[in-house]
């Protein structure tokens, strides 16, 4: 069976360790659309204007674990990342947009979204809805792993079935960084069981060709706003 996770890297609190997955069942890969950015489509005083902005990617993003300290690179949610992670924990996945080019104004709307989803097993049915809770933080690291979102902030179902849609609404959580002069749009994306100790791989990963990469564009968030 093919293994689509052989050797992702994972920083635990013990130091630097390269683990290797085990297999699962095999994957639903969803369609895959371009990752350009438009802005902005629209302009003009009292218009509305819409910006396709792509996730950071990079050292702003990636994975941890839901249980204890830990940090790797990849968008993973869900159990039994590995051979080695421990039954009945999970990962938990990070995402930061740059909002530094979108003027303050009212959002009409905000929608995150991904065509780069790959399921593997049955982590739906087992762990419960993927969900992308709003969250700040400077940069990305192993302390996140126990970071609460933001009280009061945004909270939506990005997903509750393999099929998609993997979309969901977050104008709250635009609004309050542009209302906040904070510069970014910050996600934490996880389903709401961390594992069932079945033993079995339960996994939603985005990637393009390698899964161990955290590409810009992999997720997208497209703003409508009027500019004040």
């Amino acid at each position: 069976m093919k293994n689509f996770f052989r050797s992702i890297p994972f920083v635990a609190v013990f130091g630097l360790v390269f683990l290797t997955a085990c297999g699962g069942s095999s994957p639903t890969q969803l369609p895959v659309r371009p990752t350009s950015v438009d802005i902005p489509v629209s302009s003009g005083d009292g218009q509305t204007v819409s910006f396709t902005l792509e996730n950071h990617g990079g050292a702003m993003e990636g994975h941890t674990p839901i249980g204890f300290k830990g940090m790797g690179t990849g968008l993973f949610a869900g159990d039994n990342l590995n051979r080695s992670f421990p039954e009945g924990d999970g990962v938990q996945i990070f995402l930061t947009f740059d909002l530094s080019g979108i003027p303050s104004g009212t959002v009409a709307s905000a929608v995150l979204s991904s065509e780069h989803a790959t399921v593997i097993g049955k982590p739906f049915r087992d762990l419960g809805p993927l969900r992308a809770e709003e969250i700040r933080y400077e940069n990305f690291s192993s302390d996140l792993w126990d970071k609460a979102p933001l009280a009061g902030g945004a909270v939506c179902v990005l997903a509750d079935s393999s099929s998609g849609p993997f979309e969901c609404g977050v104008a709250g959580a635009v609004q309050r960084s542009l209302d906040d002069s904070y510069r970014y749009a910050q996600f934490r994306v996880r389903l709401d069981q961390a594992g069932n100790r079945d033993g079995e791989q339960d996994l939603v990963a985005f990637f393009g060709s390698n899964s161990n990469t955290n590409e810009p564009g992999l997720f997208l968030l497209d703003v409508s706003v009027t500019p004040n």
